[in-house]
């Protein structure tokens, strides 16, 4: 392999620009976030005394702190737990994703399960540390932005989304054209999901010699959607800004007047076009009010954060080093020489390990045994859920697939095994032998006990055998949650069906097997362990009424858009109280109209915590 070199005072510009611009782009759009009319902005809506704090910079620096703390080997496991210790959002699929770990889950499961908003943009704003800390290695960028991307989005947009940008970003130190740069970034992303669709067309679009107002229109009409912050849109409008502006401001402003979430739409082309730039080309009468200051946001806290700009930009280098080394990409960072670069060929990803990715299953966890391994290891387990995820009810039977490969150079022979909770009936040990490469799939049953809580630890034990004698043991712990036991009743009467609902989502239709239009009813029993204020949302695109006791909490008489957020669901569709401990009769009441139904029931916590943030889940109210 032949030595490409990265002048490091280039390295340090380019870094430098792509966050200056970052900042600027996120100062811009943060004013008017989720405002999803053509905007007419000029400059900053709010000119500010330095730049506004903004999730699109916050989360990368904790996982610049993440890369600091765990080194190049980094996965998704860790990026989790990152979340658990440094990262108190509420918002949409970070909600939801931090629900799941904080019950026991890991990624991918926990990104994918039960996470209504895994095709929006809390991930696709996070690139540009994996571009930046794999410089000239858009593989390498893509790899990480897909492991940081399932933690919150797996099986979604948002995964494609951030591995587009990080592809794109990182391919900017060795190529500055336009368009080859938005084709590099296509090829690390599947050719039919929507973020391609969306961007093809938009790039149809633009070369027809259409104006930037009608393909914003045409993005809504053919890609768009009512959630303001769902990805393939607002990844388009990122683009667009891009190919319709004639200059820095023009880009970022076009990008932002394009309206939806447009601190992400201005902070990612800022940072692209920052990138591209460097400090030095980006205008002053942006940069200035903006500085060279970091602010991070009151909930994300509790580890080291970069100072300024100049420290963020050192630290970032001082990662991609390692990095760069550790991924033997042939990429030197010099002090002194010139920078060097044999730009590669655009390659199609499909069969490549990016490739592979894009197919893995959002329903498994995957362990490298021993535990700690990040190349070849000895063993790799799968523990699959199956689609209703990893959720099991009072009494319930469940089918968990657990799949053992023998990765060694050698035979293997050992003893399987899974430890369950007491009360509950689990599988025997199974004796088995593998030859390298061979793999042994056990689908085993499982039976829950009558006690409920917010989820249950099971350990998968891999013991192996050298000469009739046990050798070594692996130990691998893995988390089921609760599982609400509903009765249902359908627009045509008859008796209740009893449901378990894996999530928090009522899958009413289904589980009657009914695509009637009418009134649908559910009820179970809701246990809060101790007297708490609560937020209870009863979110639905249709008209919904909750009870709690035969008393109307909520009563929605209006079909409105469904935001199933823990923080942002419609005024009409949730109400706060102060609940106390014991058990409760819940019911709700949803209206089909002409539409499938999408109800989910949320208890979390009032804006005004003390600690750890805002509207988290309570995940020790149980349903059913």
């Amino acid at each position: 392999m032949s030595c490409q070199i990265l002048n490091e005072k280039d390295y340090y510009r380019i870094v430098y620009g792509g966050w200056l611009g970052k900042n600027i782009g996120g100062t811009l759009g943060a004013p008017v976030e989720g405002e999803m009319e053509l905007l007419k902005l000029t400059f900053y809506p709010e000119l500010p005394d330095g730049p506004l704090e903004n999730d699109d910079l916050d989360l990368q620096l904790v996982w610049l702190h993440a890369l600091e703390q765990y080194g190049p080997g980094l996965t998704a496991h860790d990026l989790g737990q990152e979340w658990l210790e440094h990262v108190f959002f509420p918002f949409d699929e970070y909600g939801y994703a931090l629900t799941n770990l904080r019950r026991g889950l890991i990624a991918p499961v926990a990104g994918a399960f039960n996470n209504p908003f895994t095709n929006c943009m809390g991930s696709p704003i996070r690139s540009e540390i994996w571009a930046m800390v794999a410089p000239g290695s858009p593989e390498t960028a893509a790899h990480y932005a897909y492991q940081d991307a399932i933690v919150d989005h797996a099986g979604g947009e948002g995964v494609y989304g951030e591995m587009f940008f990080a592809a794109l970003e990182s391919a900017i130190f060795f190529e500055k054209d336009r368009d080859r740069l938005i084709a590099i970034g296509m090829t690390y992303i599947p050719e039919d999901c929507r973020t391609a669709k969306a961007l093809k067309d938009l790039l149809c679009w633009h070369k027809e010699g259409k104006d930037w107002i009608e393909a914003r229109a045409l993005i809504l009409e053919h890609h768009g959607s009512d959630n303001f912050t769902d990805a393939p849109q607002n990844i388009a409008f990122t683009i667009l800004g891009w190919l319709y502006g004639k200059d820095f401001e023009d880009a970022i402003l076009k990008a932002v007047n394009c309206g939806y979430d447009t601190d992400c739409t201005a902070a990612t082309l800022g940072a692209i076009l920052g990138m591209l730039l460097g400090p030095e080309g980006l205008p002053a009468a942006w940069v200035d009010p903006v500085g060279d200051r970091i602010v991070v946001s009151p909930p994300i806290n509790g580890f080291p954060a970069p100072k300024d700009l100049d420290e963020l930009t050192r630290r970032t280098i001082r990662m991609g080093k390692q990095i760069l080394a550790a991924w033997d990409t042939g990429i030197l960072v010099h002090p002194d020489l010139p920078t060097s670069w044999h730009k590669p060929a655009v390659t199609d990803h499909k069969q490549s390990r990016i490739g592979e990715l894009w197919t893995r299953k959002t329903t498994a966890n995957h362990y490298m045994l021993p535990q700690g391994s990040q190349n070849n290891p000895d063993v790799e387990l799968d523990i699959d859920f199956g689609q209703a995820g990893p959720a099991i009810g009072v009494n319930q039977k469940k089918t968990v697939d657990i799949t053992l490969t023998n990765r060694s150079l050698t035979p293997i022979t050992g003893w399987l095994a899974l430890e369950v909770p007491e009360g509950w009936e689990g599988p025997k040990s199974l004796e088995i032998s593998l030859q390298h490469n061979e793999s042994f799939v056990w689908n085993t049953d499982i039976r829950a006990s009558e006690t409920a809580k917010p989820s249950y630890e099971l350990v998968c034990v891999w013991t192996r055998y050298h000469d009739q004698s046990i050798w070594a043991a692996q130990r691998v712990p893995f988390s089921l949650v609760h599982a609400a036991k509903w009765t249902v009743w359908g627009p045509n009467g008859g008796e209740g069906k009893d449901v378990y609902v894996p999530g928090n989502r009522l899958e009413l239709e289904q589980a009657l097997v009914s695509e009637s239009d009418g009134l649908y009813r559910a009820q179970t029993t809701l246990f809060n362990p101790v007297e708490r204020k609560v937020r209870l949302i009863a979110a639905a695109n249709s008209p919904a009424t909750l009870k709690l006791n035969g008393q109307i909490l909520i009563q929605c008489e209006e079909s409105l858009a469904f935001i199933p957020a823990y923080h942002r669901a419609p005024d009409e569709q949730w109400v706060e109280l102060t609940l106390a401990a014991g058990s409760y009769k819940a019911e709700i009441e949803v209206l089909r109209k002409g539409s499938p139904l999408e109800v989910y029931v949320l208890p979390v916590s009032l804006k005004n915590t003390t600690t750890p943030g805002p509207h988290y889940y309570f995940t020790d109210i149980l349903f059913g």
